[in-house]
């Protein structure tokens, strides 16, 4: 936590401008369709916000941009407790393909605290999980000692090539500023005729500002940087592996998904469902390698 705590504010967090950004994808969305009534609450909304003499949405947060690394590491003693919302939408698409494959050696690549890993095992592979952080994965450990656990990077994976049935990366691609190398290493150690299963935040979303935060000291909050790999990023990296598209799916936000009653968008509901209901929030890729 050290180098954590070390790293400079590098900006704040602006809860009217959030708001604000919201009231305004609500409004492009309901551009063509929108009745009179409804666009007239959506601008009386924006009226509210702007006022600067309204003190309710006077917080500023500051933030410090983090490299990978130092995210997870300040993120490991949480991150099974307050995770990314948008798991609760990826995981099920992801466990329904995984439960597709027949048991053998598997791979959870960027694994973190081991959440498919453990699934892995529970549908009788044989499991390796593989991330960067030593602290995310001293958590993954302690859950599943029986998995075999090592540190590595995506862009190079300490493993055979070829040895693996099986491959899962889960929302850690968005995270590398190339798709080429990390997605070369997947392809790399599966075998021929392997299944590969990539989930990630969806363009759309990442575009949108979409960003992995975690807590740290003093009211602080820290992020890594997206970098909003598009569907025909992807696609050429794929097809650059030797990887086969079996079928792309797009999970979209439902209402359920959009806890509002305990983030600052409780403040405006009506427009942060207008805002975000139906739009794509994950990606997941279901491959195989040539």
């Amino acid at each position: 936590m050290d180098s954590v705590r070390s790293t400079a504010v590098s900006g704040h967090m602006q809860l009217r401008e959030l708001l604000l950004g919201i009231e305004g994808l609500a409004l492009l969305r309901g551009m063509n369709d929108g009745d009179e009534k409804t666009v007239e609450a959506r601008i009386d909304e924006v009226r509210w916000l702007a006022d600067a003499g309204n003190t309710a949405v006077d917080e500023r947060i500051p933030v410090r941009e983090l490299d990978v690394e130092s995210l997870y590491r300040a993120w490991a003693d949480t991150y099974d407790d307050a995770s990314r919302p948008i798991r609760p939408i990826e995981e099920p698409v992801v466990w329904s393909l995984l439960e597709q494959a027949a048991p053998g050696r598997a791979l959870d690549a960027a694994c973190g605290t081991g959440r498919h890993a453990r699934k892995l095992v529970e549908l009788g592979h044989r499991v390796t999980g593989v991330d960067l952080s030593p602290e995310m994965l001293a958590k993954a450990k302690e859950q599943s000692p029986e998995v075999d656990w090592r540190t590595g990077d995506l862009a190079d994976l300490p493993l055979e090539s070829g040895s693996f049935d099986l491959v899962v990366c889960g929302l850690a691609l968005d995270h590398c500023p190339s798709l080429l190398e990390p997605v070369a290493e997947l392809a790399r150690v599966t075998r021929p005729g392997g299944r590969v299963i990539v989930s990630d935040i969806n363009p759309l979303m990442s575009i949108l500002g979409g960003a992995a935060h975690v807590k740290l000291d003093q009211g602080v909050r820290g992020f890594a940087r997206n970098h909003s790999h598009l569907h025909n990023d992807f696609l050429t990296a794929f097809q650059e592996a030797g990887l086969e598209v079996r079928r792309l799916h797009e999970p979209r936000y439902e209402a359920g998904h959009l806890a509002l009653k305990r983030t600052a968008m409780s403040l405006v509901p009506d427009a942060t469902l207008a805002a975000y209901l139906g739009l794509p929030a994950v990606v997941v890729w279901d491959l195989r390698r040539l």
